[in-house]
């Protein structure tokens, strides 16, 4: 699998980064020979419409791919042409920006990222809504919740764009396993509790005497740190968002809750102290996670799904194992939450003169046909349920897509009830305390630290900073409370879905 604007310069610098390539040279893809009948073949009098789009090109393959799949386009509708245009994501922040300052804009393009990105987009002009081609039979295609209000393929009651990968896939956090390496020490299953891991790590360490450590951290790389702690945080307690950020907050109290994180900080606190952890793991990066993990130096490690394809890279033959990060002894009682069930990331440029034609291969796009094509190109999940028909995945797809599914749920955003969150977001951000929590969490493993009274004072202090920057909005005229963060009705075992 693979890896994994409108107010200023900057701001459009910005989206440009989130829409992932541009085109500073052209490679148009001509229509192939038709095979429909004579009278749908465009006449003289009525020439293919021409499309420009602007696709990304992450990958070594994506040109192939993207070229064959428009000309599967293309050869069932003949009455569009499409000048394909692909370029690596450097090369696209000043091509996008040209494009529209020139008033040459695609009328086809694609965003990456989340939500300020393709907001920003949608207040500069740029983006089309769709929901006049919105029919029946396109929704039907999509899960459950994909074009309710709630939805962030929605800005301002419209419909934006259509959605391809799973925004689970980036969110899910799996415990990766050496199958080989827990059998030869008497293991057959992976642990399910938070006692489990303990003591599985503790007997592989014991019993590898200095050969193989039964786990690890990622290193203390604060991206690499939160998505571990993460992985088994979200399950000690329901309705706590962003735990891999600085601010994690109950959604059900509308108070901040880093101490939720407490017990899976713990947990590493007293392995680290027991001496059960990989020795300098302090001092690593993911890559060397892969490395040790690969080399069958570590037996389990949490993650993100992306990794699974690096350790496959440094050996094809290892049997890996992919599960559902362990859970409280007591029990689960909360999901990794997804803010909404789909993203928009093919849309319509906004100065198109073809919308129809630029519809046509949305519409391709957002079929099965071609998220089965990206998936089997891509192996990133994709949101169509159907693209998976007749498809035989393998193993690490399909264990991976029963961790999506067994560990994640839609919950609320903050910016639900009152839009001006979005703007609250980044002067809370600005002003967190410092040393910042994945800090004070990497400090309290090494030193052996009282993890739970750490992050409590660290909730205080983000508590006073929300208030405050509160007060300020509402001194500015907005209405914005403490109440707008609370979804006390919210069961967080539940998916949350409104129409």
């Amino acid at each position: 699998m693979n890896k994994k604007v409108k107010t200023s310069a900057l701001a459009v610098l910005a989206l440009c980064t989130t829409i992932v390539s541009a085109g500073c040279s052209k490679n148009a893809v001509e229509p192939a020979q038709s095979v429909a009948p004579a009278t749908s073949k465009p006449t003289a009098q009525q020439p293919p419409k021409t499309v420009k789009v602007v696709l990304p090109s992450a990958r070594a393959e994506d040109e192939a791919f993207y070229k064959a799949e428009v000309k599967k386009f293309m050869d069932k509708n003949p009455d569009v042409k499409v000048d394909l245009q692909l370029n690596p994501s450097a090369q696209y922040n000043n091509a996008v920006q040209l494009m529209f300052a020139t008033n040459e804009g695609p009328d086809v393009f694609f965003i990456v990222g989340g939500k300020a990105q393709w907001q920003l987009a949608s207040d500069n002009g740029w983006i089309q809504p769709i929901d006049e081609y919105l029919t029946p039979e396109f929704k039907a295609r999509y899960p459950q919740g994909t074009f309710d209000k709630d939805s962030w393929l929605r800005y301002k009651d419209k419909v934006i764009g259509v959605p391809l990968a799973d925004p689970r896939y980036s969110k899910v956090r799996p415990l990766f396993y050496n199958v080989d390496i827990l059998k030869q020490y008497g293991i057959d299953a992976p642990p399910k509790t938070y006692s489990e891991f303990k003591n599985m790590s503790a007997k592989i360490t014991k019993e590898g005497k200095g050969q193989v450590y039964g786990t690890s951290i990622m290193g203390k790389d604060l991206g690499a740190f939160s998505a571990t702690i993460a992985g088994f945080a979200v399950s000690n307690e329901g309705g706590v968002l962003q735990q891999e950020g600085d601010w994690p907050i109950s959604l059900l109290t509308g108070q901040a809750n880093a101490a939720s994180m407490a017990p899976a900080v713990e947990i590493f606190r007293d392995l680290n102290a027991q001496k059960v952890l990989a020795p300098g793991w302090e001092n690593w990066d993911p890559a060397q996670m892969h490395q040790q993990f690969a080399a069958g130096k570590v037996a389990m490690f949490v993650g993100a799904a992306w990794q699974a394809a690096e350790i496959l890279k440094l050996k094809p033959d290892i049997k890996l194992g992919i599960a559902a990060a362990p859970v409280p002894d007591t029990g689960r009682k909360g999901f990794r939450d997804v803010p909404t069930p789909a993203e928009p990331k093919f849309v319509i440029g906004s100065g198109s003169k073809v919308k129809d034609a630029a519809w046509k291969l949305l519409d391709y796009f957002g079929s099965a046909e071609f998220q089965k094509s990206y998936f089997q190109s891509s192996k990133e999940m994709v949101v169509i349920p159907k693209a998976y028909d007749g498809i035989e995945l393998d193993s690490v797809s399909k264990q991976v897509l029963q961790v999506m599914n067994e560990t994640l749920r839609l919950a609320p955003h903050v910016s639900l009830k009152n839009a001006d969150m979005d703007k609250l977001s980044k002067p809370i951000a600005d002003g967190l305390p410092k040393p910042r929590i994945k800090d004070l969490g990497v400090k309290a493993i090494i030193n052996n630290e009282d993890v739970k009274a750490v992050f409590s004072e660290y909730d205080k202090k983000v508590n006073q900073l929300i208030d405050a920057e509160m007060k300020k909005a509402r001194d500015g005229g907005s209405k914005i409370t403490i109440e707008d963060l609370k979804f006390p009705e919210w069961d967080p075992m539940k998916d949350f879905l409104r129409k």
